[in-house]
């Protein structure tokens, strides 16, 4: 299935981009997303004329990401749970957890942009986070996990 997109995606392309991608991750995700549109004549004469606007509406979304991401280049999440001796937790710390947690410390992150590499956090320590504010603008965030 041929699509342009409309925005830049990783591991697929840029903004303006012709891209195959299978079938069903077009028509289920970046079609229904607003990410991209059917790669035809008419898609591609409308996309022509929009290019400029799109361009536009991509850099300010990049700048307001960047401006995010030196606001949060210094938070630390620090979260104090029960766990055992062995520092195992009664329970788990997820992305939900940290996104909930930078938002009392003053920073609007959605749990969807928070990726914890390891999946959740089962023991006591220090753990990044790595924060996803858009393609191209990615910062680690250090989650502080301690005994309660």
């Amino acid at each position: 299935m041929k699509v342009i997109l409309l925005e830049r995606i990783n591991k697929v392309g840029r903004l303006g981009d012709v891209v195959d991608v299978r079938p069903g991750y077009g028509r289920n995700f970046l079609v229904p997303q607003g990410k991209a549109v059917v790669a035809t004549t008419a898609n591609l004469a409308a996309f022509a004329e929009r290019k400029a606007a799109l361009e536009a509406a991509e850099t300010e979304r990049l700048q307001a990401a960047q401006v995010r991401a030196a606001a949060l280049a210094e938070a630390v999440v620090r979260i104090a749970l029960q766990a055992g001796e062995d520092g195992r937790l009664f329970g788990s710390v997820g992305h939900h957890d940290i996104a909930r947690l930078l938002g009392e410390l003053g920073h609007e992150i959605a749990h969807s942009e928070i990726r914890l590499s390891e999946g959740p956090i089962k023991r006591t320590g220090e753990y990044a986070a790595r924060v996803h504010l858009h393609p191209e603008v990615e910062l680690d965030v250090l989650v502080i996990v301690e005994r309660a």
